[in-house]
């Protein structure tokens, strides 16, 4: 079993996640029991569920593969049977999970629209999360972890179960099921897509990580030049920062990372694009955008953001912002526009700051023009 995972009844970050899957993608000396095992493990820390379980299906009936608990005490709502136990497939979440093309986020399934109405809801977990397993284009089993208290919902939970399902396919390929499994399947490219998407996320605030952020700002760029069209970067800087750290701790300065990150998703239009850019900034991207524009959604980042609160007292931001507008057909190096377009945000930032923090600063009175960056 993988020794230095976690289960204190808090979730495992995302990045520990993708560490132990992907070295777990690559073992090669354990039988599929133990593989399995691993697997589960990692999934409930992953949760802080408390246990977690594989599945085969079929007649109506579930069979349990394999299974992992959390501590010895099998008392509760999630009480696991052993390897190779059965039960009737109406008893249980997964007989709802196998006719799902989606995984079931359930944290609270006690108000989850597909769970709620379960006939057994009284007697099983009061949290799960379920993916049905397919082979050969046919559902072969499920995947689930459960928790006997209300759990916590986190935007990538889809595509982490989905990504632990399709591993475990494509091990299923190579063990004994391998005649089984000769119809379509997910492939190895697949999964690296889906893992590579998962890595360009920041695992705390989960918004795009700077990696992920330039990779699109150059497309973005590219193509809003071609187009000869206007848009805005700003550079969002929570104030006083440092301090709140040094007098609070980093637990409670990753909460206000976390609480500002989703104030200013509220706050953008659901075309515009917000990352973290480093520490305690934060890059916003207006595309197709007037500068007036601009000026507006900053005051409504503000607001947004000043519901998140310090003993009581609201955070504050500042804001320093670049629009800009395409003026030429030439070719020009977008990488180096880019640049300093941020170079230029980030003036204004500064100078957002040394008039006191709270407020927003364009970096000029009317839109740069390409032309003048080049």
């Amino acid at each position: 079993m993988i020794s230095d995972i976690e289960l204190s009844g808090r979730r495992a970050p995302l990045d520990t996640l993708l560490t132990h899957l992907q070295q777990l993608s690559r073992r090669r000396d354990v039988t599929f029991s133990a593989w399995a095992a691993e697997l589960l493990e990692i999934g409930v820390s992953y949760f802080a569920a408390t246990a977690g379980k594989l599945t085969r299906v079929g007649d109506q009936e579930l069979q349990v593969v394999e299974r992992f608990f959390k501590t010895e005490d099998r008392s509760g709502r999630c009480a696991m049977f052993e390897a190779g136990d059965t039960a009737p497939l109406s008893t249980s979440f997964c007989g709802i999970t196998v006719g799902e093309k989606t995984p079931i986020l359930a944290p609270d399934t006690r108000v989850h629209d597909k769970l709620k109405g379960h006939l057994f809801i009284k007697s099983l977990p009061v949290a799960y999360w379920g993916v049905a397993i397919h082979f050969n284009g046919i559902v072969w089993g499920t995947l689930s972890f459960c928790g006997e208290e209300i759990g916590e919902a986190h935007p990538l939970d889809e595509e982490a179960l989905l990504l632990m399902a399709g591993l475990l396919e494509l091990k299923l390929e190579n063990e004994e099921y391998r005649e089984e499994v000769r119809g379509a399947r997910e492939s190895y490219q697949v999964l690296s897509q889906r893992l590579e998407k998962i890595q360009h996320i920041d695992a705390l605030t989960e918004l795009p990580n700077r990696g992920a952020l330039f990779d699109y700002l150059h497309r973005e760029v590219n193509q809003l030049i071609r187009r000869d069209g206007e848009g805005a970067i700003a550079l969002v800087d929570i104030d006083f920062f440092h301090m709140f750290n040094e007098q609070h701790g980093h637990e409670e300065g990753d909460r206000i990372l976390k609480g500002v990150s989703v104030a200013l998703r509220q706050a953008v239009r659901n075309y515009d694009y917000v990352a973290r850019y480093s520490g305690e900034q934060f890059l916003v991207w207006f595309p197709d955008t007037l500068q007036s524009e601009v000026a507006k959604v900053c005051e409504r980042m503000a607001e947004h953001v000043a519901q998140c609160e310090v003993d009581g007292t609201p955070v504050t931001i500042s804001v320093g912002y670049c629009a800009f507008r395409s003026d030429s057909e030439e070719k020009i190096p977008f990488s180096k526009a880019l640049d300093k377009l941020i170079n230029l945000a980030h003036s204004a930032l500064v100078e957002a700051k040394g008039k006191g923090r709270n407020c927003a600063m364009s970096a000029s009175k009317r839109p740069v023009t390409i032309t003048s960056l080049s």
